[in-house]
């Protein structure tokens, strides 16, 4: 739950990713933007882990419980 609380905390898109899943081409544009904003908070993470930087994964999170 703190996972995707985070994930929707850092891409908006996430968070306001609204439409209908008509096909199988939506359904993999679903799959491709999931996988990709999936991707780049490991990288982020990954960034801030060696540059030292306090997570800010922690700020994101308590934005989406709010």
């Amino acid at each position: 739950e703190h996972f995707y609380g985070s994930l929707k905390g850092r891409f908006q898109s996430l968070r306001d990713m609204r439409f209908q899943i008509q096909n199988q081409r939506d359904l993999e544009f679903a799959n491709m933007w999931m996988r990709c904003c999936l991707i780049l908070h490991n990288l982020i993470l990954e960034i801030e882990e060696d540059f030292g930087v306090v997570s800010s994964n922690l700020e994101y999170m308590e934005e989406a419980e709010r």
